[in-house]
């Protein structure tokens, strides 16, 4: 016995690409109001959530990993380092380009506004079923691999 696998077409791919940005517009809008409740804003947790996956990472770096301008990123980092939740220091390789980092204080509230999140979603969001939210997960997770594989390739050409 043979199973044949059914693909999706163009069109079911489109209809779940459009659910995906009314998704990320309404989280855009409910995390904006868990975000502030920490004190930050959701550029602010952003640049700290890259920092916390990678460590350091430039300016500019930063910026091309959030898709934002250099300009847009380095006032958000200038914010940060004010409130001591971020700090620079020298790059060994470029002499203009510092390395921006959490900081301790950083990194205990960074810790404490995932958490709030976290409980919020669950308090929210929790008729879910575990199976269905990894599946979704891992199909989102494939689709942001070939995206990227495409961009990169036309990036190449």
């Amino acid at each position: 016995m043979s199973t044949s696998r059914k693909y999706a077409d163009g069109e079911a791919l489109h209809t779940l690409f459009r659910q995906v940005f009314a998704l990320q517009s309404a989280l855009a809008v409910t995390m904006d109001e868990v975000h502030e409740k920490a004190g930050l804003g959701t550029p602010q947790v952003k640049v700290m959530d890259l920092l916390q996956r990678h460590g350091t990472a430039t300016v500019p770096e930063i910026a091309g990993g959030l898709s934002v301008s250099r300009q847009f990123v380095q006032t958000v980092c200038n914010g940060l380092e004010a409130k001591g939740l971020i700090a620079f220091s020298d790059n060994p390789r470029h002499v203009r380009s510092r390395l921006a980092s959490l900081t301790a204080s950083g990194q205990k509230v960074f810790a404490s506004f995932r958490q709030a999140e976290a409980a919020f979603i669950e308090s929210k969001l929790q008729h879910f079923d575990s199976v269905e939210v990894a599946e979704a997960t891992a199909l989102l997770c494939n689709l942001c691999s070939c995206m990227e594989c495409l961009r990169r390739k036309k990036s190449s050409r």
